[in-house]
């Protein structure tokens, strides 16, 4: 197969170039005008994902595409990331008919309606995207527009990521955290499951949805395996060798502050910049069901949590207790 990689400059989208690459594909980059593609063997095209010229060029003669491409921001204006994220998706959706198309979308689509809750493909649409901001916004638009493209009968596989990391990018140490001192401030607690997937992960689900039949209009969470938070902080201090140790904070301490914030944003017109809704999802803990992946696409995540972590924050060796080595090695 030709298969076109769109954002593969970027951190995930040059991870699928060359899984492609190595599994025999033939792998044409778009990359925005001026970027390099560090992807020895892969094609370069410069293009804009929001030119429909760009897009009509990129796509002759190929057989496949994979959508990696999007704005990642915590800022800028609501018109930026709709031409980026959601217009120039179905812009790619309509001009790829005949194609395959596994379109990359994010974890925070899902609404998470409790803490402690398990969320499938199944689970609904997040309904408060708004107040999380507007990068939330636009990857929920535009996963409605890939899977109403499946509906409608196009060959397009969604997958959905969680927190990206490997070699080049490390961790976060939870969903909201802050430095103070020999301490890091943790926002919730040790409970909490953080969904983090391996970047190299990733790819292979990618990879294997582009060739399995069975991907066609289906969805597809990919989340590593999960383990408590206070045990994934002890694993990366032991990893980084970090003296700091986490604090964490109660989300009661906090709650009563958001909402008076949020109702005081309101009356001028503006929005908050913290909102209860964004603590709520910052601190519910949810597991996510990955079995379909396994079951339709074969895929397994084949990088631990203990090896992820050497490579993104450097470490040559790890110290775990025997308990926190079989949580990794699960």
């Amino acid at each position: 197969m030709i298969v076109l990689v769109t954002g593969a400059g970027g951190f995930l989208g040059g991870r699928v170039a060359r899984k492609l690459l190595a599994s025999g594909q033939q792998v044409r980059g778009l990359v925005r005008p001026g970027r390099t593609l560090d992807v020895p063997g892969a094609v370069p095209i410069e293009g804009d994902v929001c030119s429909a010229d760009d897009l009509a060029r990129a796509l002759e003669g190929v057989d496949a595409v994979v959508h990696a491409a999007a704005l990642v921001r915590t800022t800028g204006r609501w018109e930026e990331f709709e031409a980026t994220n959601v217009e120039a998706t179905r812009r790619l959706l309509a001009a790829a008919t005949g194609r395959s198309v596994v379109h990359v979308s994010s974890l925070s689509v899902y609404a998470i309606g409790r803490d402690g809750e398990t969320i499938t493909e199944d689970s609904p649409y997040e309904s408060g995207a708004e107040e999380r901001g507007l990068y939330s916004r636009s990857k929920l638009a535009a996963d409605r527009a890939a899977m109403e493209a499946a509906a409608a009968g196009a060959a397009v596989t969604v997958i959905r990521p969680g927190v990206l990391y490997g070699s080049g990018r490390r961790p976060p140490l939870a969903r909201q955290s802050m430095a103070v001192s020999r301490f890091r401030l943790i926002l919730g607690g040790g409970k909490y499951l953080l969904p983090l997937a391996h970047v190299d992960n990733v790819a292979d689900a990618i990879a294997l949805a582009l060739t399995q039949p069975l991907a066609r209009g289906r969805a597809y969470t990919i989340v590593d395996p999960q383990i408590p938070l206070s045990d994934y902080l002890s694993i990366y201090r032991s990893t980084a060798r970090a003296g700091w140790r986490p604090l964490y904070v109660p989300t009661g301490l906090l709650m009563p502050a958001a909402s008076l914030g949020a109702a005081l944003f309101r009356l001028i017109g503006r929005r908050s910049p913290v909102t209860p809704h964004q603590i709520r999802r910052a601190t519910w803990s949810a597991r996510f069901d990955c079995s379909r992946a396994r079951s339709e696409l074969g895929w397994k995540p084949h990088v631990s949590l203990a090896e992820g972590l050497r490579q993104s924050v450097g470490a040559e060796s790890i110290t775990t207790t025997p308990a926190l080595a079989a949580s990794v090695s699960e």
